[in-house]
This record gives C-alpha cells, sequence and structure tokens, in this order.
C-alpha cells in the first residue's frame, strides 16, 4: 500500500505492501531500525524456539508412548551422545600434563581442544588453518565450566546458532515490510537440520555464518541510510563485523564481495542512466533513493569513508590475533602433499612480536603483522595443497540437492529396541529438504521477479545465469580424472565463469536499476554464499557444510515466492480463488520434514527400519 502523492522514495510499505524496492525509512533511531513491539515478540518466539530445540534436543515426546504416566517430554540435551566415540587429549596442568577426554564429535577433536590450549597458562601452541576468533569465543563457557561438561564446549555454538535465526528475522523484515516474509524465513532456518546440527556441535561454521549474517544486516542499515550519522555508523559497524568474520573463517569474504558490487553498482548508476537507453527504459520511472544515499555519505568524501572502512576491516581482522601472538607458535610452509600420509611441510618458530624501547617491552606491530600475514598465508596455503580423500567429502555442484552430507556421528550398538534388535542413532548435517529443494524453484522465481523491462531482456539474464552454472557443472566433470581430489578445468568450466560473472552484473543491475532489490539481493547472496567455493579450489576437497551461508538465502527465496503465492488469485469456474492455502500447506510441509528427520540431526536412536526410511538419497 503506498501513499498518495508522495515520493516513490519517501514510500514505506506497510505489511500489507507487496514490494519494498530498498526505500530508505524515516529518519530517527527508533524508525531506522524499523522493529516494533510485534517483531520484538517473533524475534523471542524465533530465538526461543530456536534455542531450546538446540540445547535440549534429542528431545523425545514420551506423551505418545506413555500418555497417562511421567514427563510429557525427555529431553537429554545438548551433552548428549554420551557413548565414547572420538578422544582427545586436552591440557590438564601447568605442567603441561594432559587428560583424556572422549565423546567429541567430528571436527571437535580440533576446535574445543584449541580453546582450552588458548585458555591453559601458559598457552600452548598449536596450528589451525582457520583464524583464531571462533576459538577464543569458546573459550569463555569452557573456563566457566570446565572442559569435562559437553555444554562448554558447545554452549558458544548453541548461542551463536539461535542468534543466527533472529538475524535472517531482521534481515528480511529489512528487507519487506512484510511480517509473513520474515517469519516464514526465520522459521525456515530455525527447523533446517544444516543449521540445528551445525549449531549443536562444537565446530566453528555456525558461529562463521552467525557473523555472515551480521555483516548482512548492517550493511542494509547502511544501504538504506538517509543520514550523514547513520550512513557512517553503519559503514564502520560493517566494517568491524566483517573483520571479526573474517578472523572467525573465510566465510565473510561471500559478503564483503556482495557488499562491493552493489555500493559499485551504486555508484555507477549515473553513468548507466545517461548511457545506456535500455537502463533509462527498465528504471520505468523509480528515482531518488540512491541520490538521497549518497547525500548522505558526504558526496566526494564517501570514497575516504570506504577507504578507511577497508582498513578498518584489517585492523580488526588483525586484532583477532592478539591472543595468538603471544605466544611461540609454528607456522608451516607447505611444499607438497602425499595421498597417503598427507601434506608435506616445513616448520619455522614464530616468536612474541615485542621490542624494547629503554626499558620497556612493547608490541612490536611491523612482526606481529607479519606474523598474522604467515599464518593466514600458510592456513590459505595448506587448504590449496592438501589432497587426501575423505569418506564424506562432496562436489560443491550437489549442494543445493543435499546430496552428500556428512556424518558427523554414528552409534549402532548402545541402544535396542523392546525386541532387543539394535537401534542406529546418527548425527549428519543434512538439510532439511523441504527448504533447500523447494528453494530451487523459488531462486528461479526470483530470478525472474528481480528484472523489469522487454521480455528479451528477463529472458536473456536467466538464460545467461542457467547457461553459466551448466558450464560450470560440465567443465568440473570433464576435468574429473579418477579417484583424485585435484581437478584442473579448461576453457569450458572458465567460460562458466564469465557467463556468471555476466548475470551477477545484471543482478546488480537489476537491484539497482529496476529497484528490484529484494530478489536480486536474494540470488546474489545465494550465488555468493555458493560459488565462492568453486573457482579456487577446484584442487582441494569440500564438504556440504560449506552450503551454510547459503541457508539463509535459500529461506528468503522459498519465503518471498510464498509471500507472492499468498497474494496470488486465480479465477476458476467464475470465481476468485486465493492460493494462500497453498503458501501455508509449503510452510506445513516444512514443518512436517523437519519433524520426520529430526531423528538423524539429533542423535536420536531409531530402529533401522525407521532409520532405512529416512535415507532419501544414495549417498547419506
Amino acid at each position: 500500500m503506498t501513499t498518495t502523492g508522495a515520493p516513490k522514495a519517501e514510500v514505506e510499505e506497510t505489511d500489507e505492501g507487496i514490494e519494498d524496492l530498498g526505500t530508505a525509512p524515516r529518519a530517527g533511531a527508533r524508525a531506522f531500525l524499523a522493529l516494533d513491539r510485534v517483531d520484538l515478540a517473533w524475534l523471542v518466539v524465533l530465538v526461543g524456539l530456536a534455542f531450546f530445540l538446540r540445547a535440549a534436543s534429542p528431545i523425545f515426546p514420551d506423551a505418545l508412548s506413555h500418555p497417562f504416566g511421567g514427563a510429557p517430554l525427555t529431553a537429554l540435551g545438548a551433552a548428549y551422545p554420551q557413548t565414547p566415540s572420538a578422544c582427545q587429549d586436552v591440557p590438564a596442568g601447568p605442567n603441561g600434563s594432559t587428560q583424556k577426554f572422549c565423546g567429541l564429535v567430528f571436527d571437535e577433536v580440533y576446535f574445543p581442544v584449541e580453546a582450552a590450549k588458548d585458555l591453559h597458562q601458559p598457552a600452548i601452541d598449536y596450528f589451525d588453518d582457520k583464524p583464531p576468533l571462533s576459538m577464543l569465543l569458546m573459550s569463555p563457557p569452557i573456563a566457566a565450566f570446565g572442559f569435562g561438561n559437553r555444554w562448554s564446549w558447545r554452549l558458544t555454538v548453541i548461542i551463536a546458532g539461535s542468534l543466527f535465526v533472529g538475524l535472517v528475522y531482521v534481515i528480511a523484515r529489512r528487507l519487506r515490510r512484510d511480517r509473513f516474509f520474515a517469519v516464514c524465513a526465520g522459521l525456515f532456518v530455525c527447523v533446517d537440520g544444516l543449521a540445528l546440527s551445525e549449531s549443536r556441535t562444537g565446530v566453528i561454521d555456525m558461529i562463521a555464518i552467525f557473523f555472515v549474517a551480521l555483516v548482512y544486516y548492517l550493511f542494509l542499515l547502511h544501504w538504506q541510510a538517509r543520514t550523514r550519522p547513520q550512513w557512517r555508523a553503519t559503514l564502520y559497524l560493517t566494517a568491524v563485523a566483517a573483520g571479526l568474520g573474517l578472523a572467525a573463517k573465510p566465510n565473510t569474504i561471500a559478503p564483503v564481495a556482495v557488499m562491493a558490487v552493489l555500493v559499485l553498482g551504486r555508484a555507477l548508476e549515473p553513468w548507466a542512466l545517461r548511457a545506456l537507453p535500455l537502463a533509462r527504459r527498465i528504471r520505468n520511472g523509480w528515482g531518488g533513493e540512491s541520490e538521497m544515499w549518497r547525500d548522505a555519505g558526504g558526496g566526494g568524501r564517501a570514497v575516504a569513508h570506504y577507504i578507511a572502512a577497508v582498513f578498518l576491516v584489517g585492523a580488526t581482522f588483525a586484532a583477532c590475533y592478539s591472543r595468538y601472538l603471544t605466544i611461540e607458535h609454528t607456522v608451516y610452509n607447505y611444499t607438497g602433499c602425499d595421498p597417503q600420509t598427507g601434506v608435506q611441510a616445513t616448520s619455522t618458530l614464530q616468536k612474541i612480536p615485542v621490542t624494547k624501547l629503554g626499558s620497556l617491552t612493547v608490541p612490536d606491530i611491523p612482526v606481529a603483522l607479519s606474523n598474522v600475514f604467515g599464518h593466514y598465508k600458510s592456513g590459505l596455503q595448506y587448504q590449496s595443497i592438501e589432497c587426501r580423500r575423505h569418506p564424506y567429502e562432496s562436489r560443491w555442484y550437489t549442494w543445493p540437492v543435499d546430496a552428500k552430507p556428512v556424518l558427523f556421528y554414528a552409534d549402532y550398538t548402545s541402544t535396542t529396541t523392546p525386541n532387543g534388535s539394535p537401534e542406529v542413532g546418527w548425527i549428519a548435517d543434512s538439510g532439511n529438504v523441504a527448504v533447500w529443494w523447494l528453494a530451487i524453484p523459488a531462486l528461479l522465481f526470483c530470478a525472474w521477479t528481480m528484472t523489469r523491462g522487454p521480455t528479451w531482456w528477463r529472458l536473456g539474464v536467466i538464460t545467461v545465469g542457467a547457461l553459466g552454472l551448466i558450464l560450470l557443472v560440465a567443465g568440473f566433470n570433464a576435468a574429473e580424472r579418477g579417484d583424485t581430489v585435484r581437478v584442473y578445468p579448461g576453457a569450458v568450466f572458465y567460460a562458466g565463469v564469465l557467463a556468471i560473472i555476466a548475470f551477477a552484473i545484471a543482478t546488480v543491475a537489476s537491484a539497482i536499476i529496476s529497484r528490484r532489490f529484494v530478489p536480486a539481493f536474494i540470488v546474489l547472496g545465494y550465488l555468493a554464499a555458493w560459488l565462492m567455493w568453486v573457482v579456487g579450489n577446484e584442487r582441494r576437497i569440500l564438504f556440504y557444510y560449506a552450503m551454510l551461508g547459503a541457508l539463509a538465502f535459500a529461506a528468503m527465496a522459498l519465503a518471498y515466492a510464498l509471500t507472492a503465492l499468498r497474494r496470488t488469485e486465480v479465477w476458476i469456474w467464475g470465481a476468485s480463488r486465493s492460493l494462500a492455502p497453498f503458501a501455508y500447506a509449503a510452510v506445513g510441509l516444512v514443518v512436517a520434514a523437519f519433524v520426520f528427520f529430526y531423528p538423524m540431526w539429533t542423535g536420536m536412536p531409531l530402529p533401522q527400519a525407521d532409520h532405512n526410511l529416512r535415507l532419501w538419497l544414495p549417498d547419506w
């Protein structure tokens, strides 16, 4: 619903509106955040539900099997599973003594143990190819509750995974003034299996994705700023969040790339409108908002602020190494890879970066920055040269259909059915197929609705994007040689890369010129989170959980399509019929799929027949 006579740049959509094209809201902090009491209530509900599912699972509905006796629910909690699986020596005393702890799930043998090494006095040297922030954030609960309590090394991840759901809600609410869209997006993330399993295990991916979502939210605040204080504050807050995200895991490269191309597109908009007749044609009368945004940035001084923001990203990233730099640590130079024994490397012991200033010992900043660079370079080198196979590795083109998730934990013997047969308990990071599979046609819908103008232009944009993906997959498959990790794609693959770049340019134009910001932002975010693992990673093993960064956009794409479906009416037998029931049915399908696959994500024991019923694809 719009206000008659108001400039289009000033119009703010109500909950009944169909589209919010990136229009800046009114001035003032409360109006700028655009969250009312109902939004706060939904945030509490969604984040609370997410925390309950992550902290209490696996949850057994005892009321179904014992309706008249005992508690209706049994919640084993995030400390489950209790059965000893992977074990690791963890620092236990100042004299270097260690204690063996078991029950670690998948990569918990690395990250929580490294967090414990950070806490040790004195800190213990370790090398991880990931930056240190995630391990540092795991440390406070371990310090408070001790390493022996499995809750301690999973609590940070549970909190990050719960808040991630809230961030998806506020991102969606920021994009559109439609509460159904925001609630659906938040709910779909809340009941996704990939997010659930990652949020209940002491691994670092969910911490990194929390920062990715935070970067996107702050950037949207910046994108819609209309005063100079708002513009500058949101820019520098976004820079700090981006630095923290990069210090957690490289996933933040995706939002940084999306932000860069959108800002560049806004900067080039006046030139495009002057030089390109098609750009003027598809603008279709929308205007004013970008000029207002550029005025808020202070005109020509905006470039200086962006340069300063880039330096702030780097400074924040380097500051996250402060603890790591207070210990002597080993950095490796990887020289090759043996598929049987692992990587080949030479090592260098880096001293604590300090120097003397008279009688004082002060940090040596150049040496510290050199050490940070050396560690990050070593991590990237390890990722590019490591060539061992892994039973749960997967190719990037299988991720959108959830073809081969990672099995975090499996128990085939510890529980039995009443007749004595063994039960199966799995923790797999597979996604909710009702979200991921339905998101594929929803993304196609977004790609269609994001364009405006002649039909040939709209069809051409979608064709270029589809052709790019086909060429990427075909070129990659053609280059695969037997049972090897390393793939060396040729011209077909890189022709696909060029087509995807052209599609991304058209998507940015759709967001800026056509004022179809919401579907363009969803498509761009999904592709960036997915394809960042393609170019430059052809010669290493990858895992399905790398797709976690695309989950928010898959959820928003599905929510966007269902919102449109909910508002659609068709004429049947001379009467107007609403398609809203189909939208609500799709939401119900997502929840039903969550209930059905829930045991596969939480380690809940199942009889073998029930377990096999949930193995939908061969590689599961």
